[in-house]
């Protein structure tokens, strides 16, 4: 009976492998607006995988042109450098991590720079919100399991989806970040 015991505890202990997680701050709208080092309107030009030998693990590079800046500083292109992708032959997954698709426009939320001078989106894909191009360049913000702009009443059900205009998106980012300066104590 020890025996099996014995080698049960065995399998079990061989089996064992550590469960690592990965935890991201979740953001009321508000907050991303604010703590957002740069927030900007972009369409993806290109999307490459990398490895870098100073670095452990796969990257995709991003880059973008920026169609408009919102808040902070942006030149024209901006290249995002986010972990995950696929390299010879094997694929690194970062659960949460947005994927960008070429020709496809988005609103990002970004951090400041990283050590390696990328900046990240805020909560990753909680701080990009597709934009879908329709019908005479209307273009509508894809409202999905991500912090909702002032005037959404409600969070769209899981199996909903719900869009805002872009230009109205933008303007609800604008008063979010002009409410907040106005709160500033002024220096006097």
């Amino acid at each position: 009976m020890y025996k099996r015991l014995f080698a049960g505890l065995m399998l079990m202990a061989m089996g064992w492998t550590p469960a690592w997680a990965t935890t991201v701050k979740t953001f009321v709208f508000e907050e991303m607006c604010e703590t957002a080092q740069t927030i900007v309107h972009v369409k993806c030009l290109a999307r490459d995988n990398a490895v870098f030998a100073d670095r452990e693990g796969i990257f995709t590079q991003t880059r973008f042109r920026v169609m408009a800046v919102v808040k902070g500083q942006a030149n024209s292109e901006m290249v995002l450098t986010l972990p995950g992708g696929k390299w010879e032959g094997q694929q690194m997954y970062v659960p949460g991590m947005p994927q960008f698709v070429v020709g496809q426009e988005t609103v990002l939320f970004l951090s400041k720079r990283d050590n390696h001078g990328s900046p990240w989106p805020m909560g990753l894909g909680q701080g990009c919100y597709t934009v879908q191009v329709g019908e005479g360049e209307n273009r509508q913000v894809r409202l999905r399991h991500v912090p909702l702009p002032p005037g959404v009443r409600s969070k769209p059900a899981q199996a909903q989806e719900s869009h805002m205009a872009l230009d109205d998106f933008l303007t609800a980012v604008r008063e979010v970040l002009n409410v907040n300066e106005r709160e500033e104590p002024s220096e006097q």
